[in-house]
């Protein structure tokens, strides 16, 4: 089995695929703090710190840490220990990531009630749906021209990779708490760049509902950021640095 389906079966279990339906209209549509096309760090919850991330390679042209790494881990929480991670990974060599080389990413989506033990009874965790993702990139280049060579725009439930995938019987979605619940994406293409392009930022945005309370059965929806830079390398190897030439000491006749 591979590890990307170890990671899918690890997050979601139970009922049928089945069509979201639209947000009730007792659900207010929540924003968070920071939702611009390509903001310099991931963002958060209004009020609330990001978390700590591994520092990218202070050598790469444009830092990031998914390309020293080959992956990286956000989190951010949307609600009082209800924190919501966003998993990216690649199995390619990053370092091979140059404008027309095919460049793969995969993802996963799970949201994690800490109030309680993970090995407490499901009942006891808040339930969080997600009812749409868009997944976004803009490229920074030399000469300043921007790109957009990946877009997603989706109901989670039509393109999900769980056959058995638990939805919302009020139309929010897809369930993403763990450990019933989640969302995996595979070997999504970003296409050829400029060849003066430096790197690009993945937007991840999920409109989400969690549950107030376990088993409440009343909702808050908003819309979660994600963001990931990706560090594209040049086609064209270095230009070689020139070496002096020594210049030879005429010997004095005797």
């Amino acid at each position: 089995m591979t590890r990307s389906r170890l990671a899918l079966r690890a997050l979601s279990a139970g009922a049928a695929l089945a069509t979201v339906a639209a947000l009730s209209g007792c659900s207010a549509v929540l924003p968070l703090f920071g939702i611009q096309p390509t903001p310099p760090a991931p963002a958060a919850l209004e009020g609330t710190a990001p978390k700590s991330a591994p520092a990218a390679d202070s050598s790469l042209q444009f830092a990031s840490v998914f390309t020293d790494m080959g992956s990286v881990h956000p989190t951010v929480d949307i609600a009082d220990q209800l924190q919501l991670r966003l998993d990216v990974w690649t199995e390619q060599k990053t370092h091979e990531w140059t404008p027309d080389a095919d460049k793969r990413f995969s993802f996963v989506i799970g949201v994690y009630d800490q109030r309680v033990p993970a090995e407490a009874p499901f009942d006891q965790k808040r339930r969080v749906y997600m009812s749409n993702i868009t997944v976004s990139a803009q490229t920074t280049a030399v000469s300043g021209a921007a790109e957009s060579p990946y877009l997603l725009n989706t109901d989670p439930l039509k393109v999900t990779l769980d056959p058995e995938a638990l939805r919302s019987e009020q139309g929010l979605g897809l369930l993403i708490t763990s450990p019933k619940g989640g969302f995996q994406l595979e070997s999504q293409q970003i296409g050829v760049l400029a060849a003066d392009t430096e790197g690009l930022m993945l937007d991840f945005a999920m409109q989400v509902s969690y549950e107030t309370a376990p088993l409440s059965n009343s909702y808050t929806t908003q819309v979660v950021h994600q963001y990931v830079p990706v560090a594209i390398f040049s086609e064209l190897p270095p230009a070689p640095v020139p070496s002096a030439t020594a210049t030879p000491t005429p010997i004095p006749g005797n």
